[in-house]
């Protein structure tokens, strides 16, 4: 049964991996500085210009790569999250985590503090948001799947309204950058391998009990 299941996902598997390869060649091939498809290959075979294998190898590459591993973590996360929650439905959206990083993250912009502490910002708000949903489900009975998912749903618009509160509020000058990161702007990534790695290891960990 195994074999003839995996025999049955390996088509649209490899499938899924040649649109992902597009997907990351269009990447760094198309920005403000167009990239010709003769001249990509050539880079990627050791060639081309100075000036196509600093944008490509030094700036597209390692955002590009960041940015598909950080949806990989998402995906892994939204799988954790439905089997917890026995609900397909589940993932970081819906349970409000993802709105309560970006409050952190976008108070830590408000003072004007620095990459790393808008990360860090980033991640103490979305660990409030679990504190928050799991007391609130838990009550004074128990954790059930229903509770915690419809709780997740009402934190998670409670952070919706905290977001639009602070962009009304925020400096005309403080906006563009604070909507930038709300739309997954990578323009800081630096290395991808530090959530490459993290991405590997959660799925090498959790993929046997698949």
């Amino acid at each position: 049964m195994y074999r003839g299941d995996l025999q049955r996902m390996l088509p649209p598997l490899i499938v899924l991996l040649g649109m992902g390869l597009l997907s990351l060649a269009l990447a760094v091939s198309i920005g403000s500085v167009p990239i010709p498809p003769g001249e990509f290959w050539a880079v990627v075979t050791g060639g081309g210009s100075e000036l196509h294998r600093t944008l490509i190898i030094e700036l597209r590459l390692p955002r590009a790569a960041a940015a598909f591993a950080t949806g990989g973590l998402l995906g892994v996360a939204g799988a954790l999250m439905q089997v917890l929650l026995r609900n397909p439905l589940a993932d970081p959206y819906v349970l409000g985590l993802s709105g309560g990083a970006a409050v952190g993250a976008l108070t830590a912009m408000l003072f004007g503090l620095g990459v790393t502490a808008v990360s860090g910002s980033a991640f103490a708000g979305a660990m409030v948001s679990v504190v928050l949903v799991f007391g609130l489900a838990h009550g004074t009975g128990s954790w059930t799947p229903t509770r915690l998912l419809l709780t997740g749903v009402v934190v998670a618009a409670g952070w919706g309204a905290v977001i639009t509160f602070m962009l009304a509020l925020s400096p005309s000058e403080q906006i563009p950058g604070m909507l930038y990161w709300l739309m997954g702007d990578m323009a800081y990534a630096r290395s991808p391998w530090p959530a490459v790695t993290v991405l590997v290891v959660a799925c090498v960990l959790m993929l046997p009990f698949g």
